[in-house]
């Protein structure tokens, strides 16, 4: 069994440490914290930390959303894990108002896709996404991808 919740403070050196031994960024994090997730396996021991096996975050700049930072452990269950903590992002992201959500996607485009991602071009990323430094750092290392909630047409 896993939960998924709302990052807090006192996950931000695990979370660090979760991306850093992938390889990924995990500079700028703390600007972006409230709006990250984490999945953990829950601690039967009080005041055990539960083991954080999964996280996935975004970087906010209305009316887009720029999703970094999605890492899952390996094991069996990744995918159905990751799936739930995508869906959960992007609910959390309908419920702020955003219109769009944008990613680049390394080797995942196929995942992506299975949740209603779609390939576009580095052209047709906003130019509020533009001021992200971690996109501006990644933008040559992955596909361009867009989700686009019901009511508002993908971006030409």
């Amino acid at each position: 069994m896993f939960v998924i919740r709302q990052a807090e403070k006192k996950d931000l050196f695990q979370i660090r440490k979760l991306i850093k031994e992938v390889g990924l960024r995990d500079r700028g994090i703390e600007q972006h914290l409230h709006h990250f997730f984490i999945a953990e396996v829950p601690s039967v021991n009080e005041g055990k930390v539960s083991p954080m096996v999964g996280v996935v975050g975004m970087e906010v700049y209305p009316p887009y959303g720029l999703l970094r930072s999605f890492v899952l452990e390996r094991a069996p269950w990744n995918s159905k894990v990751g799936m739930n903590m995508i869906r959960i992002l992007l609910s959390y992201a309908e419920k702020m108002g955003l219109s769009h959500i944008f990613l680049l996607a390394g080797q995942s485009t196929r995942f992506f896709t299975q949740l209603g991602f779609v390939k576009t071009g580095q052209d047709d990323i906003p130019e509020e996404l533009r001021q992200s430094e971690h996109l501006a750092k990644s933008i040559s290392q992955g596909q361009p991808m867009v989700y686009a909630f019901r009511k508002y047409p993908l971006p030409n």
